[in-house]
Protein backbone atom coordinates (compact mmCIF):
# COMPACT_ATOMS: atom_id res chain seq x y z
CA UNK A 1 0.00 0.00 0.00
CA UNK A 2 1.69 3.17 -1.18
CA UNK A 3 1.56 6.19 1.69
CA UNK A 4 2.44 8.79 -1.03
CA UNK A 5 -0.04 12.15 -0.91
CA UNK A 6 -2.48 12.48 -3.36
CA UNK A 7 -3.88 15.98 -4.59
CA UNK A 8 -6.76 17.16 -6.89
CA UNK A 9 -6.26 20.42 -8.53
CA UNK A 10 -9.88 21.05 -9.21
CA UNK A 11 -8.40 23.14 -12.77
CA UNK A 12 -7.41 19.69 -14.02
CA UNK A 13 -11.26 18.53 -14.31
CA UNK A 14 -13.85 18.92 -16.69
CA UNK A 15 -17.03 18.94 -15.71
CA UNK A 16 -19.82 18.51 -18.38
CA UNK A 17 -23.57 18.99 -18.22
CA UNK A 18 -26.34 15.95 -18.38
CA UNK A 19 -28.77 17.90 -20.33
CA UNK A 20 -26.72 20.20 -22.99
CA UNK A 21 -23.58 18.08 -23.02
CA UNK A 22 -21.66 21.75 -22.96
CA UNK A 23 -18.62 22.09 -20.65
CA UNK A 24 -19.73 24.08 -17.65
CA UNK A 25 -17.68 26.71 -15.73
CA UNK A 26 -16.83 27.42 -12.37
CA UNK A 27 -19.14 30.00 -10.85
CA UNK A 28 -18.76 29.82 -7.13
CA UNK A 29 -16.86 28.52 -4.27
CA UNK A 30 -17.66 27.86 -0.70
CA UNK A 31 -15.50 26.19 2.30
CA UNK A 32 -17.65 23.64 4.57
CA UNK A 33 -16.09 22.16 7.12
CA UNK A 34 -13.43 20.20 5.92
CA UNK A 35 -14.31 20.17 2.22
CA UNK A 36 -14.03 22.98 -0.22
CA UNK A 37 -17.25 23.15 -2.31
CA UNK A 38 -16.79 24.37 -6.47
CA UNK A 39 -19.73 25.10 -7.99
CA UNK A 40 -19.96 24.82 -11.87
CA UNK A 41 -22.87 26.50 -14.36
CA UNK A 42 -23.86 25.89 -17.98
CA UNK A 43 -23.17 29.86 -19.57
CA UNK A 44 -25.85 29.10 -22.28
CA UNK A 45 -29.83 29.87 -22.52
CA UNK A 46 -30.76 26.30 -22.71
CA UNK A 47 -30.20 25.44 -18.96
CA UNK A 48 -31.40 26.33 -15.82
CA UNK A 49 -28.83 27.04 -12.96
CA UNK A 50 -31.44 26.09 -10.06
CA UNK A 51 -31.45 22.40 -11.87
CA UNK A 52 -28.25 21.89 -13.93
CA UNK A 53 -26.10 23.08 -11.36
CA UNK A 54 -23.20 20.60 -10.08
CA UNK A 55 -21.30 20.51 -6.93
CA UNK A 56 -17.98 19.17 -6.49
CA UNK A 57 -16.81 18.72 -2.92
CA UNK A 58 -12.99 18.27 -2.45
CA UNK A 59 -11.85 16.98 1.04
CA UNK A 60 -9.29 20.64 1.92
CA UNK A 61 -6.34 18.28 2.67
CA UNK A 62 -6.37 17.17 -1.00
CA UNK A 63 -7.69 20.43 -2.39
CA UNK A 64 -4.03 21.74 -4.35
CA UNK A 65 -6.09 24.75 -5.70
CA UNK A 66 -7.71 26.02 -2.96
CA UNK A 67 -4.49 25.04 -0.91
CA UNK A 68 -2.21 27.23 -2.48
CA UNK A 69 -4.03 30.12 -1.32
CA UNK A 70 -5.84 29.39 2.31
CA UNK A 71 -7.01 32.78 2.42
CA UNK A 72 -8.60 32.53 -1.51
CA UNK A 73 -12.59 32.95 -1.40
CA UNK A 74 -13.27 31.88 -4.97
CA UNK A 75 -12.91 36.01 -6.50
CA UNK A 76 -15.31 37.57 -8.76
CA UNK A 77 -13.33 36.21 -11.73
CA UNK A 78 -12.63 32.59 -11.09
CA UNK A 79 -15.69 31.83 -8.34
CA UNK A 80 -17.98 34.92 -8.86
CA UNK A 81 -18.18 36.17 -5.52
CA UNK A 82 -17.27 39.71 -5.63
CA UNK A 83 -13.89 40.92 -3.66
CA UNK A 84 -14.93 43.75 -1.27
CA UNK A 85 -11.34 45.15 -0.59
CA UNK A 86 -10.56 44.76 -4.93
CA UNK A 87 -9.81 48.36 -6.59
CA UNK A 88 -12.04 49.14 -9.52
Amino acid sequence: MSTEHNSIHIRNISIKCGHCNTYQTLSGFARREEWNVYTYECENDLCDPAVTRTLVEVPVALDEFANRDPNWRGGKRHGGSAEPDAEP
